[in-house]
């Protein structure tokens, strides 16, 4: 296809090649899509994302409306095998759903799967309407330019011609139903006033009844069915227009996760509910119109006081409205944070387990739930006087104009008063769904407004130019690089604006360099800002970078924590802003990042990441290089194994090596590996790079950032990084001779092993082939576990750089990269092995499996993550009693039932007070001859009956607001208490719970399933209650006026049964299909987010939005049937409530001169009522039933589900001081990860003394990692018991347990709010001892620089800091604790050695008077220690001395060491050797003090 072409030019001044017709250039000749960028400076950051959806091909206008507009044939043949039916049907088989008969059928057998499901039809698909939205917002943003453009007006303009179709239909509905209620109805009644009336007359007044109030029937079904499915269109192409531009964001900015996720579950349905109530607001202004013309006629100019009642209360209504979706503006802002910081909690658990912050966290999501629930409350009031008032509205008319009428002297007829009644009964339908539409267009106002918001920011906009030199790959010169910083003022306006959100811990950071490119660029050309301003908003990082890298070559980076490694990749990825200088470019990126991204599939899926599987040339060889045979061996399934969310069941090797393999699966002509060898032994470490790095990628581009030193020299060229700058560049023998940074690197690096051969002196248990005389079988296992970094020397001790450095660091901390790394935010992961047993198999299964070899048949791999639950058959009378029970109990739901009855009752004593008034008429009997006998206006009791005639109106009203306040305050209590419930449930659950269920699910129940609970049940609910009552009230009145009407209930209640059973089944069902299939996408989204820079590095946002829309369209079809199974038996019941109308006027026209016009009239329009009502009635049962399937799985969660031991039990919980000694022990204590496991820990016996240092070492799934988890109580034992100083601590609570307790784990976690809620949640030390703490974690310069100092902000994982400042402050925080008992998972991932170092001094001056245990992953780290425990197969197999251990020629400990090449005998010298070692390598750290 030919397509012009014209040039823009790129930040860099380098031309950027961009399409006029909107279509994409290629790159690389591999056919990769380029994307498009902005022409106009306006329009830069909402440009047409990479058209990721391909567009429907155009049609002729003339046949553009020819499929829909077969929906006017009434019937049409079904299709068999027809995916989803609905386009096929006919006009009647749409208008009563007769397509859903099979599902109702099946449902009703109890037999319905989620296969039984439709697929959605193309034309309900998320893929089409998407593509017509991004078309008319950018149609929208041309027009109006960013700053005025509005996504409201886009989604309306794209259902515009589906609505105004639905508009004529019901314009026709209201018409039939006016015709019916008004016109009919009077005719009627004069018809019974009538002495000798023509028969013929009467019948024909019925069938015009029964045929109005059919037409009335179809055509309103017709109107819901055009809306949910013009609902499902807009919402699914919303969502996927806005997770398309999610997948393009330069960063997230100030949205989190948890903020996104909601967005994108709560913000689609407001725009659905407008699509289905909206249009619903010309019901008032089109049935007003007539129907005060009507009455004026009938009653005369004071039938004018009822019209103005509802008048006056139209803008009553609107106000309400308003105030209800003002206050839910509010209340959204609100539930975004506590599902941010539910969605924290979540992916932090462990860690918070570990330090006992259970209570910290309750608090501060109670108290944002506290916030929350005031606003549900003052909109749930407002919304509950709204309902509550429009029932009373007809009543309070009749009243009023009745009353003015009589009192002004005019007489008033059964034939006038209850044709008024039955008008001002219809005008009331004109207000019944006004406040959910006036609802439903505040809160889609509102959401269009969120939407927006993320349509407007930044997208990545990939480097177009290419270098000059064909043969280098970047070329970067004179570049300036820098982040985006921290617009307080900006937040502050957001906050003004009610969108910001405020947590107990302080303001959350976030960067607004923020608004985007775009929106800068229109208000520049408006004057509103100029470029000094901009430029103030952001922070450089990297200062004049020089880089030319040529094709094919090894690029070594290195550099002190802060340096700015990383962000030299972010910068080439085009992460970071170019701020001057220029960038090319000139191949395809594979990207591997600090913290592995791992997604929730296969292991295999991750690693070919969309690409087709080739085992023989490129898999094979991809699996050797990472060293992943063995591992593959070890898992349950191979490659087939599923690997849990945020990779829960693998250890941080094994993440990090099978994202290497995905880079070199992926085939690219660039590596970026920023530091891929930190989460690796030394062993595998040199495998990768000889394999890996050298080999493989031998004809790659590879820029490598790394600590491990030792593999520089290998490197073509190298460049050390400080302060942003790079400080020197060559190769390895140039900068050593030059004798500047790097050289002195290198020799604080090679500090303790200078005589070993490449700095290979790292010991890992884990890599070597143990020789013994043990049972167990010789194996040699791969260093799979978490962490490692390299070389790290225990006694170093180098000096940090301190005012530049600090300032550098000072100014990331107040940047945001808006990386929302998976790992990150995964806590304290001190358990590698179990993790993988927990997969419930047999621990050899598959161990001598080879890699090619083929599964058995029908053993399809394992899943880790149970599948979620779905409840059958009806709701349980349990389920209601737990919500009746949060309520408050039986009496309070009793009272507050009998407050609904009152209500109602009140409006029928007027009605019936209105009948006896008109009987009486004068007061004297009816006298045939004499017409004053039926003026009621000569009663001499008149003030009588008018008085309580407007009592009645009192009544109502009171009763009215009574019952509106309390049942807001029961129901918002049953939710908060829910909440509470399923919440404490939450953190009550041990952690295998949380290894298998992702946090999607979990989620789910604190945001879609709650918002249902919060205000869609009490909605639907408290509809049906006011139409339950009023039904039966109606009903009553009927019987008592023609009790040959009962005959008539008996064969209506039967059917009315029959439809109600059938359809309680289905939408009971398909509602539990909505709710489990929203859980998907959901978790979806999160990984996606997560790993946003992985996708864009790979390219892969259209294979990520396919599977969105995937994922999306089975929860839409899903929803979809659940609502037009709502309508299935909606348009039944309406049908078959024809009956009750038709009798009651056959009944009318029968009994013609037994019955009184008044009672007749009553009779009437209490008929008229009921077959409007009633259907509504079963409906709202029917749903709220459905949304109490909600409560059920939040109940489920509530009670259900495994708990930990209690958090205190009195009476053995021992003294505050405990424990004194901190002296441990393991008295033959066995542990097993679940009941059908095997033992991982089998009877380990030992005693550990106060303050002494112990090493714990073993190999691979010896059982090292479950000693920590057995101390924490993570895991119950199966046998045997561990005391701290002599207390058993199964008997003990668990918070009185973890609370003395410290561990500084791998993985830093920080939380979102300030420094110091990172350091001190319970408030409980002073600032002066946070202060110490900092000072002695090394971290007190950088705290105090910051402008808050402790106050200053923390974002999401604390991406604000890095991830050597993260660990220290990880490190301030359990110096706090101050615990006797310390437990110290090997915390030195990701860290450069002067970082290491301080860690490390810290460690050995701050635990002195503590016992330390530490899970060693290197031997050489334990070497200090004063015993080592080895362990092998859950056994204790040796516990000493290090010095006894290595002189026993047939220990354990020593055959590790020998194996892995350590030279034995150099320990064994004597202690005066090892002292005067010692003591040399104290005296040169002033030396390497100085040369750092």
């Amino acid at each position: 296809m030919m397509t012009s072409e014209k040039k823009s030019t790129s930040k860099n001044g380098a031309a950027v090649p961009t399409l006029v017709d909107g279509t994409h250039l290629t790159e690389h000749g591999s056919g990769d899509s380029a994307r498009e960028t902005s022409v106009n400076g306006s329009t830069s950051n909402y440009r047409s994302t990479a058209n990721l959806i391909e567009a429907p091909s155009s049609k002729d206008t003339s046949s553009k409306y020819s499929e829909t507009l077969k929906i006017l044939l009434p019937w049409r043949p079904t299709k068999k095998g027809s995916k989803f039916p609905l386009d096929d049907s006919g006009l009647f088989a749409n208008i009563y759903v007769r397509w859903m008969d099979p599902l109702v059928r099946k449902a009703t057998k109890g037999k319905i799967k989620p296969s039984d499901l439709f697929e959605p039809s193309p034309n309900d698909s998320a893929e089409a309407p998407s593509k017509r939205l991004r078309d008319l917002w950018e149609e929208e943003v041309k027009k109006k330019g960013i700053a005025n453009a509005s996504y409201y007006r886009v989604a309306l303009r794209s259902i515009r011609t589906r609505w105004i179709a639905s508009t004529l239909v019901l314009l026709l509905s209201l018409m039939c139903s006016f015709t019916s209620a008004a016109v009919i109805v009077r005719q009627l009644l004069e018809y019974t006033e009538t002495p000798n009336p023509d028969f013929r007359i009467g019948i024909a007044l019925v069938l015009g009844m029964l045929f109005t109030e059919l037409m009335r029937v179809c055509t309103i079904n017709l109107v819901y069915i055009l809306n949910y499915r013009t609902g499902i269109r807009l919402m699914g192409g919303t969502l996927t227009l806005v997770f398309e531009k999610i997948l393009h964001l330069r960063s997230l900015k100030d949205k989190s996760v948890g903020e996104l996720v909601n967005l994108l579950s709560n913000d689609g349905m407001r725009l659905f509910e407008l699509t289905t109530f909206g249009i619903f607001v010309v019901n008032t202004p089109i049935l007003f119109i007539p129907g005060s013309v009507y009455t004026c006629f009938i009653l005369g100019p004071w039938a004018l006081v009822g019209v103005a009642t509802f008048i006056l209360f139209l803008p009553v209504q609107s106000l309400l409205g308003k105030i209800v979706a003002k206050v839910r503006r509010k209340c959204i802002g609100i539930t975004d944070e506590r599902v941010r910081m539910m969605s924290e909690l979540l992916t932090s658990i462990k860690l918070i387990k570990m330090y006992a912050w259970e209570k910290p966290f309750t608090k501060k999501i109670g108290d944002v739930r506290n916030r929350e629930r005031k606003k549900l409350e003052t909109a749930g009031f407002v919304q509950a006087m709204s309902i509550a008032f429009n029932p009373a509205v007809p009543v309070i008319a009749a009243v009023l104009s009745f009353v003015g009428h009589t009192m002004s002297g005019n007489n008033l007829t059964p034939a006038q008063a209850f044709a008024v009644v039955s008008v001002f009964n219809a005008l009331r339908y004109g207000l019944a769904l006004l406040p959910n539409s006036v609802r439903a267009w505040g809160e889609s106002g509102v959401a269009a407004k969120r939407i927006k918001s993320l349509l407007i920011m930044e997208e990545l906009q990939p480097y177009r130019e290419k270098p000059a030199d064909p043969d280098t790959a970047v070329d970067i010169k004179a570049a300036t690089f820098g982040w985006d910083v921290l617009d307080i003022k900006g937040e502050k306006k957001r906050k003004a604006e009610g969108s910001e959100k405020k947590g107990k811990g302080g303001p959350r950071g976030r960067g607004r360099g923020g608004a985007p490119a775009g929106k800068q660029a229109q208000k520049g050309k408006e004057g509103g800002m100029d470029e000094e301003e901009e430029e103030r908003k952001r922070v450089p990082i990297l200062f004049d970078i020089d880089l030319t890298i040529p094709k094919g070559s090894l690029i070594g980076v290195c550099g002190s924590v802060g340096s700015g490694k990383s962000s030299l990749i972010s910068a080439i990825l085009s992460q970071m802003r170019l701020m001057a200088g220029s960038v090319a470019v000139d191949g395809r990126f594979a990207y591997v990042a600090q913290q592995a991204w791992i997604l929730n599939k296969s292991v295999q899926d991750n690693i070919l990441f969309g690409q087709p599987f080739n085992q023989e040339s490129r898999y094979n060889r991809v699996v050797h290089a990472c060293s992943l045979q063995a591992d593959f061996k070890q898992l349950p399934d191979g490659d087939q194994t599923e690997i849990g969310e945020r990779g829960v069941n693998i250890s941080g090797g094994q993440k990090q090596r099978i994202s290497l393999a995905r880079a070199l699966y992926a085939d690219r002509d660039i590596y970026l590996l920023d530091d891929p060898l930190s989460a690796v032994d030394a062993h595998v470490g040199k495998h990768i790079f000889q394999q890996y790095i050298q080999t493989a990628l031998k004809d790659k581009t590879v820029l490598f950032v790394t600590h491990q030193l030792q593999y520089l020299k290998d490197c073509n060229e190298i460049l050390v990084l400080k302060h942003g700058r790079i400080t020197e560049k060559g190769v390895h023998s140039q900068l050593m001779s030059a004798k500047k940074e790097y050289a002195n690197l290198i020799h604080s690096f090679h500090e303790d092993g200078e005589e070993q051969e490449e700095g290979d002196m790292i010991v890992n248990q884990e890599d070597v082939e143990i020789m013994t005389k043990s049972p167990l079988k010789t194996e040699s296992v791969q260093g799979s576990l978490k962490r490692k970094d390299s070389k790290r020397s225990s006694k170093r001790s180098l000096r940090r750089e301190d005012s530049t450095r600090g300032s550098t660091r000072l100014r990331r901390s107040y940047s945001v990269r808006s990386t929302h790394s998976a790992t990150s935010e995964t806590a304290g992961h001190i358990e590698e092995p179990p993790e993988i047993e927990d997969l419930d198999v047999n621990p050899q299964d598959g161990k001598n499996q080879d890699l090619d070899a083929p599964k058995k048949q029908g053993d399809g791999p394992k899943a880790l993550v149970t599948e979620e639950e779905k409840f059958r058959g009806s709701v349980t009378l349990k389920t209601y009693w737990s919500y009746i029970k949060a309520s408050g109990g039986f009496i309070v739901c009793s009272c507050t039932l009998l407050l609904f009855i009152l209500s109602t009752g009140s409006m029928v004593f007027s009605n019936w007070w209105l009948t006896l008034w008109l009987n009486q008429g004068s007061g004297v009997p009816y006298n045939e001859s004499d017409p004053s006998t039926l003026n009621i206006t000569e009663n001499p009791r008149l003030n009588v009956y008018i008085l309580i005639y407007g009592m009645c109106l009192v009544a109502v009203l009171v009763l009215a607001f009574i019952k509106g306040f309390c049942y807001v305050k029961v129901t918002l209590g049953a939710s908060s208490r829910l909440h509470k419930a399923v919440f404490a449930s939450i953190l009550r659950c041990p952690m295998k719970f949380f290894d298998v269920t992702p946090t999607g699910r979990i989620l789910n129940r604190f945001s879609r399933d709650l918002d249902e609970v919060d205000v869609r049940l009490p909605l639907n609910m408290q509809v049906y209650l006011e139409t339950l009552f009023i039904v039966v009230a109606s009903i009553l009145n009927i019987c008592v006026v023609f009790p040959w009407f009962v005959l008539a209930l008996v064969p209506l209640g039967i059917l009315f049964f029959l439809a109600n059973y059938f359809f309680r089944h289905v939408i009971r069902e398909l509602k539990r299909f909505d709710n489990i299939m929203r859980s998907p996408w959901f978790s979806h989204v999160t990984a996606s987010i997560q790993g946003l820079h992985t996708i864009h590095a790979y390219q892969q946002e259209k294979e990520f939005l396919h599977n969105f829309i995937t994922l999306l369209d089975r929860n839409n079809a899903a929803m979809l049937m659940y609502n037009m199974g709502t309508r299935w038996l909606a348009v039944r019941l309406d049908s078959m409530a024809l009956v009750i109308n038709t009798m009651a006027a056959v009944m009318v026209v029968v009994f013609h001169g037994q019955i009184p016009a008044s009672l007749a009239g009553l009779a009437l329009s209490y008929a008229i009522q009921t077959s409007g009502l009633l259907q509504l009635m079963v409906r709202t049962a029917s749903e709220t039933e459905a949304r109490f399937t909600s409560v059920e799985r939040i109940t489920h969660y509530s009670n259900g589900l495994e708990e930990e031991a209690p958090a205190r039990i009195k009476g053995t919980d021992p003294a505050e001081s405990w424990p004194e000694q901190g002296q441990v022990q393991f008295d033959h204590y066995k542990m097993q990860y679940r009941e059908n496991l095997p033992l991982v820990l089998k009877g380990i016996h030992c005693d550990i003394h106060t303050n002494e240092s112990i090493g714990i070492v073993g190999r691979t799934g010896s059982g090292k990692s479950s000693l920590g988890v057995a101390l924490f109580r993570l895991v119950e034992p199966a046998d045997g018991v561990i005391s701290i100083d002599g207390v058993d601590i199964s008997k003990i609570g668990l918070q009185s347990l973890r609370s003395k307790l410290s561990i500084i784990p791998q993985d830093p976690v920080l939380f979102v709010g300030t420094v110091r809620y990172n350091l001190d949640p319970f408030n409980q030390y002073s600032d002066n001892q946070l202060w110490q703490a900092l000072e002695r974690s090394y971290m007190k310069d950088r705290i105090s620089a910051l402008e808050k100092q402790l106050e200053a902000p923390v974002i999401e994982n604390g991406e604000n800091f890095s991830v050597g400042e993260r660990q220290l402050i990880c490190m301030a925080r359990a110096l706090l604790r101050n615990s006797k008992i310390i437990l110290l998972d090997e915390a030195t991932a990701a860290i450069d050695s002067e970082t290491d170092s301080l860690i490390q001094k810290t460690i050995h001056e701050a635990f002195t008077g503590c016992t330390m245990m530490t899970i060693a992953h290197r031997l050489n780290t334990v070497l200090n220690c004063d015993r080592i425990m080895v362990m092998e197969d859950g056994h204790l197999v040796e516990f000493d001395t290090p010095a006894a251990l290595m002189s026993k020629t047939d220990s354990h400990f020593r055959a590790m060491l020998t194996a892995s090449g350590t030279d034995v005998s150099r320990y064994l010298t004597g202690s005066a050797q090892t002292s005067a070692t010692l003591g040399g390598e104290e005296s040169g750290e002033e030396e390497y003090d100085t040369k750092l």
